[in-house]
């Protein structure tokens, strides 16, 4: 599989089914292996436009989810946390592209999850995941989704939160949340709405407004941006 923007065309990084059995409900039910999801990191449409992202400590990544299950637990992504700078810690922002997608967001505080958030989203709609929020991306439907994202270069995302309790607070197992028994306590799942907070039909466009996505590289430098972030 390969994606073309503008005049480039970039090749993905695969995650397998395989590769997410420690965060699926069911790994026993994985019989035959399959691509789970393709991810497509750094990608552009012009070359001014790459030097710009990087000069910025942005990346704009594209991400391809078909539809399938494990045991009736639909495909999700493996789910991650961001790391921490000067007493925040990095936002992203997300688009949903095409198709119709959950994110489900926890926020933890010393290890203990505090806030579960299931945001509904279809095409055009942006979910920005505020500061200390896990996030996985869900493909509830039998249709492709293709989203989008910005976020900052330069740190590793953290994944062994997921890892240790075997996914999220909740599974999203034949049409239903199912709550995981790996974490000793859960608040009940919420319901929000995209937050958009800026003013372009695709996320892609604020390349050209690049100042705008500030926020994502120095949060800590931007307490008034976050404050708009309501989830």
């Amino acid at each position: 599989m390969e994606l073309r923007i503008g005049k480039n065309s970039f090749k993905p990084e695969i995650r397998r089914a395989s590769d997410l059995k420690p965060v699926l409900a069911f790994p026993e039910a994985l019989k035959d292996d399959f691509d789970a999801y393709f991810m497509f990191r750094d990608v552009y449409k012009r070359e001014e436009d790459y030097m710009k992202i990087k000069k910025f400590g942005l990346r704009y990544d594209y991400t391809i989810i078909p539809p399938n299950d494990v045991g009736g637990e639909k495909i999700k992504t493996y789910g991650h946390y961001h790391p921490e700078i000067f007493g925040t810690s990095y936002p992203e922002v997300y688009q949903i592209i095409d198709g119709k997608a959950f994110f489900i967001l926890q926020k933890r505080v010393c290890e203990r999850v505090v806030d579960v958030v299931v945001v509904e989203a279809k095409d055009g709609d942006v979910v920005i995941v505020p500061p200390y929020y896990g996030h996985v991306l869900i493909n509830p439907t039998d249709e492709e989704i293709h989203s989008c994202n910005w976020v900052c270069r330069n740190f590793h995302s953290i994944y062994e939160p997921y890892t240790k309790k075997r996914g999220a607070c909740y599974y999203y197992i034949e049409e239903k949340w199912v709550r995981n028994r790996n974490y000793p306590e859960a608040p009940e799942i919420r319901t929000s709405n995209s937050n958009n907070i800026f003013d372009v039909e695709n996320i892609y466009e604020l390349v050209d407004e690049i100042e705008l996505l500030e926020f994502l590289v120095n949060p800590h430098k931007n307490f008034e941006t976050l404050q708009k972030i309501k989830i």
